[in-house]
């Protein structure tokens, strides 16, 4: 088009220039006539008819230049108008192909011009419009066409706002910087491209776009049927019970864990109704808030209850039994541990770093009459009294400040005997280093002071008279002997410490049985040893409720580890054999052991910890027979487990015996020991295992315990673990003379390791760290023969660093032990690596005097 228009430009010049040119040229011609006339008319013009010639001659000239000149133009003007007319063909054709090209686009087509004008459109544009059809034509107005449209009632943003629409589509029409969609009433949606044109028209582009805004729609609806799918799995899984209501209190969702909780069938519950009435989890009011319920099955709930923004609210359910069996047997045992300390003869409290009591024994509350409720709480100032606080003062702000002290006291205390006490206060610290408060052990010393004071009048008199009675001299000093050494065994009987920790309560119990052990060994009344052999089994005791409870808490936390691996199942029964059949013939009981040659995939350490189990129960609950240990195979995996001919479990009770603290009365007089939790590990165990569990019992004739294991694979079947050696337990002239150096933080640890050591006939060299073990080495003539060291000791100083620094100070190595609370497997290995024997605490005597006999052996060896 741009051609044909400058060629009409062109011509309409040449025009122009073409009558300018006939103008000058009739101007010219008058003028020549006019010359003409005047030379044919007179010839008497003074001799200037030959000027007149010259001038017409000259305009001659210039009049045939014109017409020369004209001619040229002519013929350009001729060029130009075939020029133009080709032009013209050529804008026709491009506009039939522009035409042809606009009818051919799928889409709708519409050009409007700079005075919003429709210009050009197609059919498609008509037809993704059926209103337009008898209304639009070449020429209508842009505003023309919005009227038809939202009159029409096409446009379905225009029902009940054609203004608001009208506006805003003309906006969008004169931004033309995009696209926009324009759905219509019909069900479909157009997307309308519009851009601008160089002569400020529009284009647009009318796209159906109905079908993929419906497979939007499509995906769209099935990505949320996806999420729900999801949503309603995830909350499904979850093991709290979870249920929405709206504000009238019907349902609106629930999981299954919900349905088990409630004791409700899941078909029961329907979608926007009230909870059934039989539910056992009683709505008590739809607001933010908890409570707790048990139902009628035994099962302690945790419900709690919150808004949402629409009025309705959401209740969580919560199994809490095991964590309120927990809190009940942790009570117990706290009752258990206060009957220990009560049953101690030594006054102790717990002071916190306000000098506030926090804890205190029944000694210590009959010491100064007063009940618990009038001392705890309470500052020490208030509960002793100036005159008996401030001589204690120093000592209490001593502890305070982290340093432990022991004194005598004087007791102003006329109901009681004892008139003398040795205190020790020892500092409470925390892991941050800061002192939380100190521990108060008061001990009764008034025997040895009066032995000493019968002592010094007794050398006064014999002074007096050794000549004259030379006989009851000999006399008293024989019943002197007798009570210095009356004396020194009561002061060693009340010098055990009771330690206690925030913590951890292994060290004072490994403290307390360290005293027991050693006031057992002595001799005394038979009082006393009564005593001590019922401290001791409340301790044992003790000790085994907490590592038994400490054990479930680290399965039931998941901190337990499995190892699962391919083994000979034989080797391990072999070894159960070899290790169970003593204990059973020391009952009169026959162990018969029926291994099986298969490989099973387990944990060969938990495996082997739930098969003792079972065969500790049958030692414990058989009284004759044999016990049978054996496996075989079936469909699901290998049946191992342990029959004997007990008593029996009633078919009633079969389901209790996996729960904590049950111990069935029909066995209680068969055996009165046992805490009832050693099939609840069992339990916890199988179950971090994977691995079902087997229980049957004829009452009277005897049980089956089993457990059902995967098969293994033979080719990648591991050894079997090298069996523990047996350390054999040292005779008392083995030990006579041996010098053992202890190193541990705290006190009394050392006193109760030195006075059990010194019984067994050992000598004790007691250190609190690296700094005081190395100044006494240093002091001595020889090395010590065997060296026990705490593994976690003051100022973050480890027993294995202790013991290297000691090494390199002798220049030598001795036959070393390294004793901790800490069971995690990065310790076992550090000090496996120092080729170190380990003992847990509480230490057991039996295991410490063995474990020294064997390093003291070691010595020899090394020495000889």
């Amino acid at each position: 088009m741009e051609p044909a228009l400058d060629k009409q430009t062109d011509k309409a010049v040449l025009l122009q220039y073409i009558a300018q040119l006939e103008k000058d040229n009739a101007k010219l011609r008058k003028i020549n006539n006019a010359l003409i006339y005047r030379v044919e008319s007179g010839m008497a013009d003074n001799g200037n008819s030959f000027t007149i010639f010259q001038v017409s001659a000259e305009l001659e000239k210039r009049i045939q230049e014109r017409t020369h000149a004209l001619e040229r133009a002519i013929n350009d003007l001729k060029t130009s108008n075939i020029a133009l007319e080709e032009a013209r063909l050529a804008a026709e054709q491009a506009n039939n192909r522009l035409g042809v090209a606009v009818d051919t686009i799928a889409d709708g087509f519409a050009q409007w011009d700079q005075h919003d004008r429709l210009v050009r459109f197609n059919q498609r544009f008509v037809d993704l419009q059926p209103a337009l059809r008898r209304h639009v034509y070449t020429g209508m107005h842009f505003a023309e066409y919005l009227d038809h449209l939202a009159d029409s009632g096409s446009a379905l943003e225009a029902l009940g706002q054609a203004d608001h629409w009208r506006a805003q589509r003309s906006s969008l029409h004169r931004d033309s910087s995009g696209s926009y969609l324009e759905p219509l009433s019909d069900g479909r949606c157009l997307r309308i491209s519009e851009r601008a044109t160089a002569d400020g028209g529009r284009v647009a582009i009318y796209t159906d776009i109905t079908e993929i805004k419906r497979q939007e729609q499509l995906l769209r609806q099935q990505d949320q049927a996806a999420h729900r799918q999801l949503l309603e799995a995830t909350v499904n899984s979850l093991r709290q019970g979870i249920a929405v209501f709206d504000q009238h209190s019907r349902l609106l969702a629930w999981n299954h864990r919900f349905c088990e909780l409630a004791g409700l069938p899941p078909t029961t519950l329907r979608l926007g109704q009230a909870l059934p009435l039989e539910a056992e989890i009683p709505l008590l009011c739809p607001v933010h808030g908890s409570y707790e319920v048990e139902t009628g099955h035994g099962i302690v709930l945790e419900i709690e209850s919150c808004p949402m923004p629409d009025a309705g609210f959401v209740i969580t359910c919560s199994d809490v039994t095991a964590r309120k069996h927990d809190e009940r047997a942790l009570r117990e045992s706290e009752s258990k541990l206060r009957l220990i300390t009560d049953a101690l003869p030594a006054l102790i409290s717990y002071v916190d770093k306000d000098q506030v009591y926090r804890f205190t024994n029944k000694g210590y509350e009959d010491w100064f009459g007063k009940p618990v409720n009038e001392i705890n709480g309470h500052t020490l100032r208030e509960v002793l009294g100036p005159a008996l606080y401030d001589p204690r003062r120093h000592f209490v702000e001593q502890a305070l400040a982290g340093i432990s002290s022991v004194f005598e006291l004087k007791m102003p205390a006329p109901k009681r005997s004892v008139e003398y006490a040795q205190a020790a206060f020892i500092p409470h610290i925390g892991e941050d280093g800061s002192v939380h408060g100190f521990y108060a052990l008061i001990q009764d010393i008034t025997q040895t002071r009066r032995a000493e004071q019968v002592l010094q009048q007794a050398k006064e008199e014999l002074e007096r008279s050794v000549t004259e009675r030379t006989a009851e001299l000999r006399q008293a000093n024989a019943q002197l002997r007798e009570a210095i050494v009356a004396a020194e065994e009561a002061n060693r009987s009340k010098t055990r410490f009771f330690a206690a920790a925030s913590h951890d309560l292994l060290q004072p119990l490994n403290a307390a049985r360290l005293f027991v052990a050693s006031l057992a060994e002595r001799e005394a009344a038979a009082e006393g040893m009564r005593l001590a052999q019922h401290a001791a089994s409340s301790l044992e005791a003790v000790d085994d409720l907490i590592n038994t409870l400490l054990e479930l808490s680290r399965i039931d936390a998941g901190a337990l580890q499995v190892a699962r691996s391919h083994f000979h199942l034989d080797q391990l029964l072999r070894q159960l054999g070899i290790e169970f059949s003593p204990l059973l013939a020391e009952r009169g009981l026959r162990l018969r052991c029926h291994p099986l040659a298969v490989v099973v995939h387990s944990d060969w350490v938990l495996l082997g910890r739930i098969l003792r189990n079972f065969l500790s129960n049958a030692l414990r609950y058989s009284e004759q027979g044999s016990v049978l240990l054996g496996a075989r195979r079936t469909a699901e995996g290998v049946l191992v487990g342990v029959w004997d001919q007990g008593q029996g479990i009633p078919a009633a009770k079969l389901s209790l015996v996996f729960e904590e603290f049950q111990r069935l009365s029909e066995h209680t007089a068969m055996c009165s020991k046992g805490l009832g939790l050693g099939l609840a590990i069992v339990k916890r165990l199988a179950g971090r295992l994977q691995h079902r569990l087997v229980v049957r019992s004829h009452y009277g004739r005897g049980s089956f315990f089993g457990i059902v294991l995967p098969y293994g694979q033979p080719e990648v079947a591991s050894v079997m673990p090298r069996q523990q050696e047996r350390v054999p337990v040292p005779g008392p002239s083995e030990l006579q003379g041996l010098s053992v150096l202890l190193i541990d933080n705290e006190p009394a640890i050392l006193a109760g390791m030195s006075t059990l050591l010194s019984g067994w006939g050992c000598l004790p060299l007691a250190a609190a760290g690296s700094e005081e073990a190395q100044a006494m080495l240093a002091r001595l003539s020889r090395p010590p023969d065997v060296i026990l060291a705490d593994y976690h000791l003051d100022h973050d100083e480890r027993g294995p660093q202790v013991i290297r620094a000691l090494y390199q100070q002798l220049q030598q190595r001795i036959p070393a032990a390294i004793i901790t609370a800490d069971h995690t497997p990065e310790v076992a290995a550090e000090i496996a690596a120092g080729d170190w024997a380990m003992l847990t605490k509480p230490v057991r005597p039996a295991k410490l005097r063995a474990l020294i006999g064997h390093l003291g052996r070691q010595a020899q060896a090394a020495a000889g």
